[in-house]
């Protein structure tokens, strides 16, 4: 772990780091306080390298961080508390608070466990072979659940298993598989605890923001406002070349529609009309096939009819001469 300054400073030298404090205090506009407890010194010396361009990390007794910043005549400075955090450590940035949270989950890295932790995700012991030999370790990944076995002198796993599941301790019999098979499950990284801005104090969860899903969320709704402003009319600097646009178009087809011998609408205009006519056209043979259609069925009918008749007159015929007949007999 980040190791705190030694106990023992001269008087001069207290005096040199609450000056070098209060010289960073004044030159950076975000002050942060960072929470260095549970931080490896390892892990440190990567992240301060990966962060080195945009910000910087400063820590001293927790005293000599509070004489600095009551020294600070920049307003509202007196907010930032270094009593919450553990270990505290000032970072010093040229980002704004929320680009600096989301810069600084953005530089995690992986650490091993030495059990006692929290999973932050499941822990999944992989397919493969292992590189460890037959012994203690085979009955250890057996009892995890995972799928086993000895081939070429190592331990291979069949089937990935879930070792540790999302909130769960990792044991110390856990640590012991998950370093022996070389998996780092934990994500170590610096711990933002209060930011400082422009007399303003930001709480970790203020910071805490899916950047990406807010963007998102600013355009759609910049976007449904300007819909709302140019469909109520609402003119102004945003909206006005939609409103022209739109009210150029109707005219325009309101031009076209009504014939109107406009030089701009004057082509659509026509080809309009003879669009209209061709429909109208349509219309008109559908029409004179209907009429043709109904003339041909009232002549069928009648031709019908008139075969009706005759067979009934024919019938009538024989039944008079079938009469005639029998008067006769």
């Amino acid at each position: 772990m980040v190791q705190p300054t030694p106990k023992r400073m001269t008087r001069e030298q207290k005096e040199a780091k609450v000056e070098e404090f209060e010289e960073a205090i004044e030159e950076y506009d975000v002050i942060g306080i960072l929470d260095m407890q549970s931080l490896p010194a390892r892990q440190l010396q990567e992240i301060e390298a990966e962060i080195e361009e945009f910000a910087d990390i400063k820590m001293s007794r927790k005293t000599l961080m509070n004489i600095a910043l009551e020294n600070s005549d920049k307003e509202g400075i007196d907010q930032l508390d270094t009593d919450e955090a553990m270990q505290p450590a000032f970072i010093f940035s040229t980002k704004d608070p929320f680009q600096l949270y989301s810069l600084i989950q953005a530089n995690q890295t992986a650490a091993a466990a030495d059990g006692g932790e929290i999973a932050p995700n499941d822990i999944e012991v992989p397919e493969g072979d292992t590189g460890i030999g037959p012994g203690p370790m085979l009955g250890k990944l057996q009892q995890t659940g995972a799928q086993v076995q000895v081939d070429d002198g190592s331990i291979h796993v069949m089937q990935p298993a879930t070792m540790v599941e999302a909130g769960e301790e990792i044991t110390a019999d856990d640590a012991e598989i998950l370093n022996q098979l070389g998996i780092e499950p934990l994500q170590i990284g610096l711990d933002l605890v209060v930011a400082y801005s422009d007399a303003e104090i930001f709480e970790a969860e203020e910071l805490d923001i899916d950047t990406d899903q807010y963007r998102e969320d600013i355009e759609s709704a910049a976007t449904a406002g300007f819909n709302l402003a140019v469909n109520a009319g609402v003119v102004n600097e945003t909206t006005a070349s939609a409103i022209i646009s739109e009210a150029v178009q109707k005219a325009k087809n309101l031009a076209i529609s009504e014939g109107l011998p406009e030089e701009e609408t004057i082509e659509e205009a026509v080809s309009y009309a003879h669009s209209a006519a061709q429909s109208v056209d349509s219309e008109a043979d559908v029409e004179s096939a209907k009429e043709e259609l109904q003339e041909d069925e009232a002549e069928s009918n009648e031709e019908t009819a008139e075969e009706e008749i005759e067979d009934e007159e024919s019938e009538a015929d024989e039944e008079s001469s079938e009469d005639e007949d029998k008067e006769e007999e």
